[in-house]
């Protein structure tokens, strides 16, 4: 895929980098051999060449910035279509247990598009990624739940790269404008090559997400005042490029809250959103 098809690029984010959420769009890539260092431009977009890819995905329980919404098995499904910067897509949540009263339907569905920028002469920190982007959340079932976010990322690239291993790191800013909630994601993402074909990864990241009063009482069910840092969220991924166009991706995650008073409200949570240890499996196809 465009946005992410060098490892510089890949590794670097996914994060928030592509908007809608660090879970979405940031595991949505694999990785490639590193490409020669570009220069001269400031501003380097990609020649016309649209992808378009796929992923499939299984999950012990549905998560978003480290908070349940089932927990319960769910399958997930992504579609994106990206040309020189701009992209859209669709990603779905489909529950096979009724804990949440929707057995063998979308728990929730989100469409999004954005524009990626790449800055090439960034020195030592690679190329940086600017990523303004638009996701609309749709619930099924409840469409008075329905809600728009406008979003800004930055993604340094490079913070760290030696032999096989690279380290970077991403800031996102998000704002619901629906129901008037802001919140950053800090992310940070080291990946280590097994071969030297680049087709094999591991993918350590780290996501630290803060909220305003507002998304803390939507997310606490109003239990929790003030803004406060909800959520830590450590996933471990083995990334398996199979061929040029299909990737495996298994992992592994933990999410708690690292501020007293949400983490009180997690264990309270009638989905429990305390100390969380889930697992999936994804299956992309990138063409």
């Amino acid at each position: 895929m465009r946005s992410l098809l060098t490892l510089l690029f890949a590794a670097a984010l996914a994060t928030t980098a592509f908007s809608q959420s660090a879970e979405t769009r940031a595991q949505f890539y694999g990785q490639e051999p590193p490409t020669p260092e570009r220069h001269s431009r400031l501003l380097e977009l990609p020649p016309f060449d649209p992808d378009f890819a796929v992923d499939l995905g299984w999950h012990s329980r549905n998560m978003r910035e480290g908070w349940t919404r089932c927990d319960g098995p769910i399958g997930t499904l992504q579609a994106e279509f990206s040309e020189s910067g701009a992209y859209f897509g669709a990603w779905g949540a489909y529950d096979f247990t009724d804990r949440v009263n929707r057995k063998w339907r979308f728990q929730d569905t989100r469409l999004y598009a954005g524009f990626a920028m790449d800055f090439v002469n960034a020195g030592d920190f690679g190329p940086v990624t600017i990523d303004l982007s638009w996701t609309y959340n749709h619930y099924l079932d409840h469409q008075t739940d329905d809600a728009g976010e406008v979003g800004i990322s930055l993604a340094l690239n490079q913070l760290y790269q030696k032999d096989r291993w690279l380290a970077t790191a991403s800031l996102g800013l998000n704002h619901n404008y629906d129901d008037e909630e802001t919140w950053l994601d800090l992310a940070g993402r080291l990946t280590c090559l097994l071969d030297e074909s680049g087709r094999k990864s591991i993918v350590t990241t780290l996501h630290l997400y803060w909220g305003d009063t507002a998304k803390l009482q939507d997310f606490t069910n109003r239990r929790v005042d003030g803004n406060a840092f909800y959520a830590t969220v450590l996933q471990t991924e083995f990334d398996w490029h199979l061929t040029d166009h299909l990737s495996i991706s298994p992992y592994l995650a933990l999410s708690c809250a690292p501020d007293r008073r949400a983490r009180h409200a997690a264990k309270d949570d009638p989905m429990d959103s305390a100390a969380i240890l889930w697992a999936g499996i994804r299956l992309g196809w990138q063409f």
